[in-house]
């Protein structure tokens, strides 16, 4: 075997996963603007690629799809700030929701039409997308008040409906609801949703005393 011959495949893998990459980041951006309405030649033109070559790295619409939403589901999941050691994570609160409410203004329409619709409703690659990214929400949200209520001196596990709140101002209805209707940017959501879980959580620890 030749030297040239050896690195062919490992530039030829790499031009394939920057291809992919690349439609893979296209189908989010329309899927952010278009939802399920989306089609593969809205990919193909915001890749800046033909649809053949979509898809030689995807067999079906509904692949490509539920491939860009498992990833963004992933690289979300990366973004979030982990929380510190210590007792006061006031501050915490605030730049983990900077971030979410940032997050979900990005990402756009499909994750609020993937919340909205029952699995029956989809094909079964985009259901079991949506499966994945509705157990990664439940588990943020449960991780998160976990944490605040033990920074705090709760005792045993926070009552359900604390976490029902955590989860809601975790969510990107909050996020269109307040940039949408009544014309709030990201941050400002983010600063009220920290208000809410704030007075929420007080009011969970005066119950339990």
């Amino acid at each position: 075997m030749t030297h040239d011959s050896a690195i062919a495949p490992s530039l030829a893998d790499e031009r394939r996963d920057i291809a992919r990459s690349r439609i893979l980041r296209a189908a989010q951006k329309v899927l952010a603007g278009r939802g399920l309405a989306a089609t593969v030649d809205d990919v193909a033109e915001a890749a800046g690629v033909n649809r053949r070559t979509v898809f030689r790295h995807f067999a079906t619409r509904d692949g490509l799809f539920a491939a860009a939403i498992k990833e963004g589901v992933r690289t979300y999941a990366l973004q979030v700030p982990p929380p510190p050691e210590g007792d006061d994570l006031r501050v915490w609160l605030l730049d983990l929701l900077l971030v979410v409410h940032r997050l979900n203004a990005r990402n756009g329409r499909i994750y609020w039409e993937l919340a909205a619709l029952q699995p029956d409703d989809l094909p079964a690659e985009l259901a079991a997308a949506a499966a994945e990214r509705r157990e990664s929400r439940k588990a943020a949200a449960a991780a998160v008040t976990s944490r605040l209520w033990q920074a705090r001196g709760g005792q045993e596990a926070p009552p359900a409906w604390l976490a029902d709140t955590v989860a809601v101002h975790l969510s990107g209805f909050t996020t269109q609801s307040l940039t949408g209707d009544f014309g709030r940017t990201p941050d400002e959501v983010a600063r009220v949703s920290a208000q809410v879980i704030e007075a929420a959580l007080a009011a969970a620890l005066a119950e339990r005393r």
